[in-house]
């Protein structure tokens, strides 16, 4: 009986830390998607706040995963990616300015503007490093290792400002000293 009610009380308070979680970290909601109003996820992996535009988000989906997985090597699941193609829904995530986000291995959010190859495949990088590194991993490795991997590799076409171009850089003299080791694998050496 006294197991009982201490496992009642625990789900109770986890069901309050995830719902506290989910109302006030906005980018959390990336693993509840269609809880959100307005939020439709007819597959597993891919959620859209506007369905007639749903052919375009598969295909940039597949093009964003196959250049990912080129990229850093296969997936060990499956990305959910939540498509808004309304500055609306985007900030239901708190995107803010933000063209798109991964958040952790959780899922990734693309906002209007962020609705291109090189966006998708640059979070979808960060969605692989996090399998590959851990969540926590990806908030404490030099950012010349984890944001200059994905803008080296995303081909994103851009010419970048302070820093992300030194970022880009200083990985691509990195990754040209690996040889033919895996770019993920070396990665997880440094601190």
């Amino acid at each position: 009986m006294k197991y009982k009610k201490i496992l009642s009380i625990i789900i109770i308070l986890f069901t309050i830390l995830i719902t506290a979680g989910l109302l006030t970290i906005k980018p959390l909601r990336v693993a509840f998607p269609s809880l959100l109003p307005g939020i439709t996820c007819p597959t597993a992996t891919l959620c859209t706040d506007d369905v007639a535009k749903l052919v375009d988000a598969q295909k940039l989906y597949r093009t964003g995963y196959a250049h990912a997985s080129t990229a850093v090597g296969p997936f060990i699941g499956s990305s959910r990616v939540v498509c808004c193609s309304a500055a609306a829904c985007a900030e239901m995530f708190g995107m803010g300015k933000r063209a798109a986000a991964a958040i952790g291995d959780l899922g990734l959010i693309v906002a209007p503007r962020g609705c291109t190859a090189f966006y998708l495949t640059h979070e979808m990088i960060h969605y692989r490093q996090a399998e590959s590194f851990g969540n926590l991993a990806m908030l404490t490795k030099p950012s010349w290792l984890i944001e200059g991997m994905a803008y080296s590799m995303s081909g994103d076409p851009r010419s970048l400002g302070a820093p992300f171009e030194e970022w880009r850089t200083q990985f691509e003299m990195w990754q040209a000293t690996l040889g033919n080791q895996s770019v993920l694998q070396a990665a997880k050496n440094i601190k």
